[in-house]
């Protein structure tokens, strides 16, 4: 009898043991994700020869939902420039006469907020504003007049707006292109490739959703940036950003999300504009790592 109670705790302590790796799951999927990141670019330029050349590197803006802090460069033998002053996109701007290849590095931090309001009702502008008039125009990309998008819209969006109590155009597009144009991650990435195929990579779909919204008078971009919890070395992600009520609202029909981007999102750059551009006799590439500042030590 005495050995068989003093095997109790020996059970009580082991059910103890199994629960602690329980708790510490649950709290590790409560926790909430990180706002303040420590963001680095690592640049490699190839092939210089000697003459001039100029490699930017886009910059993100700081708007209600994201904020930069400084920004640090490390260029040998470059000579660099941080450009913030809303003369032009933030970016980087790195010059000189190379010979072989350079390694350089841009730091900096970000602080990333959710916004908060619920994203409206959107309603088309069918004489919009200058300002507006370049995100409802079709472009080499965004091919908006193209009959193969309208055919699109007619045979799958106007019945829907057709149905009691369907009147939002936005949210009808999106709901279409998502089921009708699936993921593929070797899908194609034109619009018009990713229409007639009915796939497409995460950038073809945002590209097509862009071009759709635009056929429909609704002022509509493409948007690069970074997802920073993401394990890739480019950290690319894609989406949209929709006008309504006097505000750029984001919204992804690759992945589903309306009027509130994930919290470790960044934007880049906007409507096709590339992260890193070349001018001159060289070639440029780049890796991204990104930390949380709160575990960094």
């Amino acid at each position: 009898m005495e050995r068989a109670a003093a095997r109790r705790p020996r059970a009580l302590l082991s059910g103890a043991a199994l629960l602690l790796p329980l708790v510490a799951a649950t709290a590790d999927r409560a926790a909430p994700p990180p706002s303040r990141w420590d963001v680095t670019f690592a640049i490699r330029i190839t092939g210089g020869t000697g003459q001039p050349m100029t490699v930017r590197l886009a910059l993100p803006a700081d708007s209600q939902t994201q904020q930069v802090g400084d920004v640090t460069v490390t260029a040998r033998g470059l000579d660099a420039t941080v450009v913030r002053d809303g003369s032009s996109p933030p970016q980087v701007v790195l010059q000189g006469k190379l010979n072989g290849s350079r390694r350089v590095a841009v730091n900096y931090s970000v602080h990333r907020e959710h916004q908060l309001a619920t994203m409206p009702a959107v309603v088309p502008l069918p004489a919009p504003p200058a300002d507006l008039l370049p995100f409802v125009s079709p472009s080499p990309v965004f091919q908006s007049r193209s009959i193969l998008v309208r055919d699109f819209l007619e045979t799958n969006v106007s019945p829907l707006l057709g149905a009691a109590g369907n009147a939002d155009i936005m949210r009808a597009i999106l709901q279409v292109t998502r089921e009708r144009l699936v993921w593929d991650p070797h899908g194609k990435s034109l619009t018009l490739d990713v229409i007639r195929s009915g796939k497409g990579k995460r950038v073809g779909i945002e590209r097509a959703f862009t071009t759709f919204l635009r056929c429909a008078h609704i002022p509509a971009r493409l948007v690069e940036g970074l997802n920073l919890a993401s394990t890739t070395p480019h950290k690319r992600v894609f989406w949209t950003e929709v006008w309504a009520q006097g505000h750029w609202w984001p919204v992804s029909a690759s992945h589903g999300w309306v009027g509130r981007e994930p919290k470790s999102y960044v934007a880049l750059t906007r409507d096709g504009q590339r992260v890193l551009t070349v001018e001159g006799p060289v070639e440029a590439s780049y890796t991204v790592q990104a930390v949380p500042e709160d575990t960094k030590t």
